[in-house]
């Protein structure tokens, strides 16, 4: 059964989550006592500091095993300016979702099943904003710059009143659904038959209560429950503000699309699709996303190349590193390599990472140039090293290189 653990990213990202890079990240590190991020101890103080401060709440939420935490941390938490930004009008915390016991009730209160999250308050605790996924630089700091924006044309209009959602209390909380949040009990998810979490859902009559286990179970839902979603719909925007409720349901109808992938059900992945697609605000980037994702499934690499090659100029590096990099572990036809080999190099043009260079170094070692590999291998290394990164798989391709070195060099000695 899938897990609840969903890793999403943003819209400007939304390719990377279809792999991970050459080297996946380690498990995310404390940022205390960054400059940026605090640890909550009392929910009330942090927003009453705010209040007092004239400034908004943000929460970082993470999980040890995020790694696209430990990457946003990495390209944004790390940099000067964008402390700069985020201190101005923010007051930081970072709450790991899985083991705080604010931060769980974060989670449950507005459906937080992705990582990184960030929400956003304001001193009276009224939810602003949602961001998930992992961002570049330059797209997070347009999203600050919006924040910023929006607080100051809004300051105290009352605009946040969301009357649906109540105080951030575990008596909020269904006692059936208690034992998943707080303690990670997930023998309610292991039957999703009418003795499971299904029929237990569906005895759930509050509203809020219902919404929340839209956002966190709704991989789960049977199509009962999906209708129920699409019937009440306009009273859940009414009652949770329609971007949140839009999330929610991003949430709910890219949950049935994973399952239609899974299931290689074409009819139910083009249904779920067109609900998807009805309600995001970037269909451009959702359903060629998502079709390669169906290619993938079936192992199509011709048609999840042409599909990436429609929207392969708008991708940033991360993006485009990302495909080439699955592309490398999953496809052997050597047209579609050097495909990947492109968009290798296209992401290498856009950002000079050793990680980019690694990933090249592979694609070129697997297509037999070993002398272009032996060259971006040792460039890998080395931008490692000035970057106080570990790279143990890059020098152990490497050693792979040389020895292909070796045994072409005693063929043609023996021919």
């Amino acid at each position: 059964m899938k897990t609840i653990k969903n890793v999403c990213c943003a819209v400007m990202t939304l390719l990377t989550i279809s792999g991970a890079a050459g080297q996946s990240s380690s498990k995310k590190k404390p940022k205390f006592p960054s400059p940026a991020f605090g640890k909550v101890v009392q929910w009330d103080n942090a927003l009453a500091l705010a209040k007092q401060q004239n400034k908004w709440v943000m929460i970082d939420c993470y999980t040890d095993w995020c790694g696209w935490c430990k990457v946003m941390d990495q390209k944004n938490f790390s940099d000067s300016q964008v402390l700069r930004k985020m201190n101005g009008f923010l007051n930081s915390y970072s709450l790991e979702m899985e083991k705080d016991s604010i931060g769980k009730l974060l989670k449950y209160h507005y459906g937080v099943n992705s990582f990184p999250s960030f929400l956003i308050f304001n001193g009276d605790g009224k939810f602003i904003s949602s961001f998930f996924g992992y961002s570049e630089k330059s797209f997070w700091l347009r999203y600050l710059d919006s924040m910023q924006i929006l607080k100051e044309f809004t300051a105290g209009s009352g605009k946040y009143s969301r009357p649906g959602v109540p105080s951030l209390n575990a008596n909020n909380i269904p006692s059936w659904f208690r034992r998943f949040i707080f303690n990670r009990d997930f023998s309610i998810l292991n039957d999703s038959t009418s003795l499971g979490f299904v029929k237990l859902f569906k005895q759930t009559l509050d509203p809020f209560q219902q919404f929340a286990l839209y956002g966190l179970g709704g991989y789960y839902c049977d199509n009962e429950l999906i209708q129920r979603w699409i019937k009440n719909e306009a009273t859940y925007d009414s009652l949770f503000g329609r971007d949140l409720s839009m999330n929610t349901a991003n949430k709910l109808f890219g949950d049935q699309v994973d399952k239609a992938i899974e299931s290689l059900n074409e009819t139910q992945f083009k249904w779920a699709m067109g609900e998807l697609l009805k309600r995001s605000d970037h269909p451009e980037w959702v359903k060629p996303y998502n079709h390669m994702e169906w290619y993938k499934k079936r192992g199509e690499w011709a048609n999840y190349v042409a599909t990436f090659d429609e929207i392969v100029q708008k991708n940033n590096a991360e993006g485009l590193n990302t495909v080439a990099w699955k592309l490398f572990q999953s496809c052997s036809d050597t047209a579609i390599l050097i495909k990947a080999l492109e968009y290798s190099t296209m992401s290498i043009t856009k950002d000079p990472d050793w990680n980019y260079y690694d990933t090249r170094a592979n694609l070129l070692y697997k297509l037999g140039r070993f002398e272009e590999a032996y060259k971006d291998a040792s460039t890998a290394i080395k931008l490692g090293k000035i970057a106080n990164k570990k790279t143990p798989e890059t020098k152990a391709l490497l050693s792979k290189i040389k020895a292909a070195f070796s045994e072409n060099n005693t063929k043609k000695q023996s021919q």
